[in-house]
């Protein structure tokens, strides 16, 4: 007997489960996840191509926010600079970049961090955190 019972009561949970579920936004949720992992993996792709032909320069953090998104249990952050580059006048730039545990101490606000430019787009910078812990 409560075998039974224990079946129609797990019969009604699944349809009451069933009765709110809505496969199309199941969808439209699934394919706003992907994207965002495109855009996250086309990131990473644009930081290592900067990390090896990128212009050199220092920056100062100015501020930082957590994204709540996370990389293999690494936090991404919003950091706001200030890049200083060679030559020119300093300009502001806003980053969304993972950041490893060990390099979490030098991301606060007064900062200065080791960056790489995109000599064709000096909006797109990368932040070197192994390079910054010598400043």
């Amino acid at each position: 007997m409560g075998m039974f019972k224990s079946m129609r009561d797990l019969q009604k949970q699944a349809n009451e489960i069933n009765k709110d579920w809505d496969p199309g936004a199941q969808m439209a949720a699934g394919m706003e996840q992907m994207k965002a992992a495109n855009e996250m993996m086309a990131q990473q792709t644009q930081a290592a191509n900067l990390a090896m032909s990128g212009t050199s320069a220092k920056a100062s953090i100015i501020s930082v926010a957590q994204t709540g998104a996370m990389v293999n249990f690494q936090p991404t952050m919003a950091i706001q600079l200030n890049v200083f580059p060679d030559g020119l006048p300093p300009y502001p730039v806003t980053v969304t970049q993972v950041v490893e545990q060990p390099y979490l101490g030098k991301a606060v606000a007064g900062q200065q961090v080791a960056v790489k430019i995109d000599p064709e787009n000096p909006q797109t910078v990368w932040i070197d955190w192994a390079g910054s812990m010598a400043l």
